[in-house]
């Protein structure tokens, strides 16, 4: 009896089992839905998918102009007031951008303005030093003759009594104090008025230069291409390509590049929990969406060490730069493509269908 229950708990979840296994292996296969698909063994790469941006690895690059960025202008945004399409192609000095002069001409007046100031103050300054140092001159001159009126009374006193030669020796010394006194008055209003002067020519010279970066800045108001390419406009600091009635600020200046497509990279962003499994030299599977008959073959460049927040993405993402092998001229600037980067091989590893 006992043995006929043992026999029992172990036979009922055997035949179970087996009767799991014969439905669905048969003859090597999987069976499902009347269908069968066989699992067979063989290689399986692990492939993160992330969506990139074609570019060139090498760009022109088309700046805020120099003279725009200038400090002293105190021109810190500047508005795009006009553009030509992304992705027009350009010779060398082509016009591709127009900026808002309205700020640097307003700037422009003002210092016009204060130089106008600055000018009458300069010449009031010379009239008023011309009057006063004269008048001084004439005061020394006077000083002096008071000198020697009381040099001669000094001379004739040796006929009076000794109180009144002591006077007039007194009267000598003081006309002879006052006399210094008003030299070196005249010195010090002279150096004063000197400083005062020099003072105004310099800041009239500093006004001259700086009105002249205006009017340079002015006319650098029109972006111009440096040489042959494709423009390609720089992004916003939200990351938003710039269009027209966006600011460029001094700090961020990159108004368009110029890509060279002769080496080309795909700029993508990879999630923070999926970056550790990627390694600089990691093959990569290119599709591009606008060349659904293509695909193109590259590597792992670049992988950045810090995350970022990026729009699209609720996570810190790291920024990788995927390098194409080979580049055709049916690559563009700006193209989406679809990187499948491959992180890992798995060799003799038993595969079922995904539709089983």
């Amino acid at each position: 009896m006992k043995k006929n229950k043992k026999l029992l708990i172990w036979g009922v979840p055997s035949l179970l089992i087996l009767a799991i296994i014969l439905f669905f292996l048969v003859d090597g296969g999987v069976v499902a839905g009347g269908k069968t698909y066989v699992v067979k063994r063989g290689k399986l790469d692990a492939v993160i998918e992330s969506v990139g941006e074609v570019k060139g690895e090498k760009a022109t690059e088309i700046n805020l102009p120099l003279v725009i960025r200038d400090r002293d202008l105190r021109v810190y945004q500047i508005k795009i007031v006009d553009m030509v399409e992304e992705g027009k192609i350009v010779k060398k000095g082509d016009y591709i951008a127009q900026l808002d002069q309205t700020e640097i001409s307003n700037r422009l007046r003002d210092r016009m303005q204060e130089k106008e100031k600055r000018d009458a103050d300069l010449k009031n300054a010379r009239i008023d030093s011309t009057v006063r140092l004269t008048q001084l001159r004439q005061e020394i001159a006077n000083a002096v003759l008071d000198l020697e009126y009381n040099k001669i009374d000094l001379e004739q006193s040796q006929y009076e009594s000794e109180a009144y030669q002591r006077k007039t020796q007194m009267a000598y010394q003081k006309a002879e104090i006052q006399v210094e006194k008003k030299r070196r008055d005249y010195l010090l209003e002279q150096n004063r008025w000197k400083m005062r002067v020099l003072r105004d020519e310099r800041r009239l010279e500093w006004l001259d230069d700086l009105i002249a970066r205006y009017e340079e800045a002015i006319a650098a108001t029109r972006i111009t291409t440096p040489e042959d390419g494709i423009v390609m406009f720089g992004k916003n600091w939200n990351g938003s390509k710039y269009s027209k009635d966006d600011e460029i600020s001094i700090w961020r200046p990159l108004i368009a590049t110029l890509p060279d497509m002769s080496s080309v990279i795909s700029e993508t962003y990879v999630k923070e929990i999926d970056i550790s499994k990627l390694s600089k030299g990691d093959s990569v599977n290119i599709t591009i969406e606008a060349l659904p008959n293509k695909s193109y073959s590259g590597e792992v460049n670049y992988i950045a060490a810090i995350g970022e927040d990026h729009p699209g993405f609720e996570m810190k993402v790291f920024k990788v730069i995927v390098r194409f092998h080979d580049s055709d001229d049916a690559l563009k600037p700006g193209m989406t493509c679809i990187n499948h980067i491959v992180f890992d091989h798995y060799r003799d590893h038993p595969l079922i269908p995904v539709d089983a």
